[in-house]
């Protein structure tokens, strides 16, 4: 008795399931055939649980449990705010699918999904749609050539030829992942995209991009503008800011001047052009035919006025060109007048000269060095084909440059000298002298000529008679020690990994 009650039961759920999957029609106009198939016509209105289809006219197939609808389709969810538009649905009962094609409008809150063929699987709420499509939300408009739209979560995918746009963004890749809850997009692969400002994104490794926080982050990719080209492992470009900030292996080239900075840590402001560069940070600017290289602790360049660009060093600063080497504290490079600005504890090299004072600055013309200002207790030494080391010391001195050597320095100040002269018979000889100014000529760093100007106090001195004390000037120091090498400043060139 029990188990008769046991299959009872059984067969009940069993009718009771079955019986709450069955396609029924609700409403027609008119109706024809009353056998397992029939055609029904105007104003057609199916149901099945929840779910209910308006059509023009439609088959129905009860043995199969699956329906043909035409004309004006319309599917609705009593329960959820679905409602999806088509000419044509095919509706499978048993597996609860939906199969719509040509003219498809899918409308999900504030979502719409408009394609030519959609197949809707009810069971899992997941829509597909392929041959082409768009995605309408409040934010953008996404088309691809097949996707996925997930309605309980409202997250959407596409793939091949996705295109999204927006008033302010336009994007192109083949994979994207779209949240229409937070408008958060996820790609993958080579993506671009541009700007209303024509600022262009270029990346292999995909991105995020957030139009409500008008917020993308660039993984080993690249920004472009009008003014200054960024690449990085990764780039954040925060647009309600205007600021650009990167990270890793950064390298930033401000288009107008031919430079570049390098680093790992950086940031650059789109409205006052901006950036600021640290972390093993570098610079690199073409002179005289060759790289001239500046590394510091920080690097910051302002462009913004084109009468007052520049760009600044601070702290551990190193230079480096192939006939030129220099370190400070802080270094100033103005873009106007071409001029290098060297703060606290300056040192200079160029070939076999070395020049200090309390501060220096350097002017380029024609992208070659033309002169050197010192400025406070200044002094210049240049070591001959001989060994021997020419001095110069004075107050303020200015050093001129010919093809990378000194040509001529001018001394104002407390001027005092020590130069070397090889007689004709091959004799060496020293002139030591003081002289409140004076100037100086040299060919290949040996002086060739000595032109003073005020009341001299000098001697020669042959070389047997030149006692080792005579040979320095005070504050004599020769700081080959720290002269920096391309490696030392230029840590991380491509060709140096």
């Amino acid at each position: 008795m029990r188990r008769v009650t046991f299959y009872l039961i059984l067969s009940f759920i069993s009718v009771l399931s079955f019986s709450q999957t069955r396609v029924t029609l609700k409403t027609a106009g008119k109706l024809i055939g009353s056998g397992s198939e029939q055609r029904m016509k105007d104003s057609v209105v199916l149901i099945q649980g929840n779910t209910t289809i308006f059509c023009d006219s439609a088959f129905l197939n009860k043995l199969t449990n699956s329906a043909k609808a035409y004309g004006h389709v319309r599917i609705i969810d009593n329960v959820d705010p679905l409602n999806i538009q088509s000419d044509y649905l095919e509706y499978d009962g048993n597996l609860r699918v939906a199969r719509l094609r040509n003219n498809v409008v899918m409308k999900d809150d504030s979502v719409t999904l408009y394609t030519d063929n959609l197949d809707y699987d009810r069971n899992t709420q997941i829509g597909h749609y392929f041959g082409g499509g768009k995605l309408v939300d409040e934010s953008n408009e996404l088309t691809s050539d097949w996707g996925y739209y997930f309605t309980p979560t409202k997250k959407a995918e596409f793939f091949s030829e996705v295109d999204m746009i927006n008033p302010e963004f336009r994007l192109k890749t083949d994979t994207l992942y779209y949240d229409t809850n937070t408008s958060l997009a996820k790609t993958k692969g080579k993506t671009e995209g541009i700007t209303i400002e024509s600022d262009t994104l270029n990346t292999n490794n995909g991105l995020i991009y957030n139009r409500q926080d008008l917020y993308a982050e660039i993984y080993e990719g690249n920004i472009a503008n009008a003014d200054v080209y960024i690449e990085a492992d990764t780039i954040v470009a925060d647009d309600a800011r205007k600021v650009y900030i990167a990270s890793q292996n950064i390298v930033m080239t401000s288009k107008p001047d031919s430079l570049t900075i390098y680093g790992n840590r950086g940031r650059y402001t789109k409205l006052i052009k901006e950036a600021v560069v640290y972390d093993q940070a570098y610079m690199k600017k073409m002179l005289e035919g060759d790289s001239l290289f500046i590394s510091a602790d920080t690097l910051y360049s302002n462009q913004n006025d084109p009468e007052n660009k520049f760009l600044t060093a601070y702290h551990s600063v190193k230079m480096f060109k192939s006939n030129m080497q220099g370190v400070a504290d802080s270094v100033s490079y103005n873009f106007r007048d071409s001029t290098i600005y060297m703060f606290t504890d300056p040192v200079i090299w160029a070939e076999n000269s070395q020049m200090t004072a309390d501060s220096i600055n350097i002017e380029v013309r024609e992208s070659k060095i033309h002169k050197m200002n010192l400025t406070q207790n200044s002094f210049v030494i240049s070591q001959d084909s001989a060994k021997n080391y020419n001095q110069v010391r004075g107050i303020d001195m200015q050093v001129y440059f010919d093809d990378g050597f000194i040509k001529k320095t001018d001394v104002n100040g407390n001027g005092e000298s020590i130069y070397y002269i090889k007689e004709a018979t091959g004799a060496m000889s020293m002139n030591k002298m003081k002289c409140s100014n004076m100037a100086l000529y040299f060919n290949r760093n040996s002086v060739t000529e000595i032109r003073t100007y005020k009341e001299v106090d000098g001697q020669v001195k042959p070389e047997f008679e030149i006692a080792q004390l005579d040979k320095r000037l005070r504050g004599f120091t020769w700081h080959q020690d720290i002269r920096p090498t391309l490696r030392q400043v230029a840590r991380h060139l491509r060709w140096d990994k």
